[in-house]
């Protein structure tokens, strides 16, 4: 059995209809008044509950030898709640499920990180992340920590002020360093592949093919839809500020502003790990033609 923890989000609900297509007998840990409908109707068993719960995490382990939790109060905080914190969510949460699970016999443990650098790692989320990772080096289970590179489908997108529908663009720094934007359907494929691989490797770490500045992602963007987009750079002494005068206030900005540092900053993770993985991944450019076919 395996039990994954964020199955109702975006990448979670992904990796539950790969799972299921394989036949993995899956339950999912689903909070109180979530909608599990679509989970129900791929056949997902269904076990509600909170990982600030302790006990209701204790009940969804029962008969589970493999852990997947995609879940961060991050993406709960662009998708419009607020009443989950990093420190909630990704800190005692996840601090819960990890020793829970080395309780019940949890034989893997599949974690959603990311690769990290000095700015990232002093952020609410990057110390979050790092703390959970250790928790899971501790234990007796077979940690497998999966760190993507930047979402095509949310870092070119109104959540985080790329708005082409409107015209409008941010630019994070300079925008001159390529990222290796990777497709959220080639991050659940992988998660899917190292559930259920013999011998998964520990660290996996991995971006897109075709790795592109945020400003050539402008100029594609403009030529796939036809549409003229106006760009706000923010500033990297901004960024860095942000992310540290935030750390308390506003913890979520706060880590934001550094992941788009680190991005400006950073070199970003090659596809190798996907293509060793049997996955041949999705270019930035095909979903930027596909905006492109939105806005005709």
């Amino acid at each position: 059995m395996i039990l994954l923890v964020g199955a109702t989000g975006e990448l979670g609900s992904r990796i539950a209809e790969r799972l299921r297509d394989r036949g993995s007998p899956l339950r999912a840990l689903v909070r109180p008044g979530s909608d599990a409908s679509k989970l129900e109707a791929l056949g997902v068993e269904i076990a509600r509950g909170d990982l600030r719960d302790s006990a209701s995490v204790r009940t969804a382990l029962t008969g589970v030898e493999t852990v997947v939790t995609t879940v961060t109060a991050i993406s709960r905080a662009l998708g419009g709640e607020h009443t989950a914190t990093i420190r909630d969510v990704d800190g005692r949460g996840n601090a819960t499920l990890v020793a829970a699970a080395e309780s019940a016999g949890v034989q893997r443990f599949v974690f959603m990180s990311f690769a990290q650098s000095p700015v990232t790692l002093k952020s609410p989320l990057g110390a979050a992340k790092r703390s959970t990772e250790e928790r899971i080096a501790r234990t007796s289970m077979r940690g497998v920590i999966v760190k993507p590179e930047l979402f095509s489908e949310i870092w070119i997108s109104k959540a985080v002020g790329f708005d082409w529908e409107e015209g409008k663009a941010q630019i994070f720094g300079r925008g001159e360093t390529p990222n290796a934007y990777v497709a959220i359907d080639d991050v659940a494929e992988a998660v899917a592949r190292l559930a259920l691989d013999d011998d998964p490797p520990r660290d996996v770490a991995f971006g897109g093919p075709d790795p592109l500045t945020r400003k050539q992602v402008v100029r594609l963007v403009e030529q796939a839809t036809g549409r003229s987009i106006k760009v706000r750079h923010v500033p990297r002494p901004m960024l860095r500020m942000g992310s540290v005068a935030l750390r308390r206030l506003k913890p979520v900005q706060a880590s934001l502003m550094a992941l788009a540092l680190h991005a400006d900053t950073e070199p970003s993770s090659s596809a190798q790990a996907l293509h060793d993985l049997g996955i041949e991944p999705r270019t930035v450019g095909s979903y930027i033609e596909e905006l492109g076919r939105r806005g005709a």
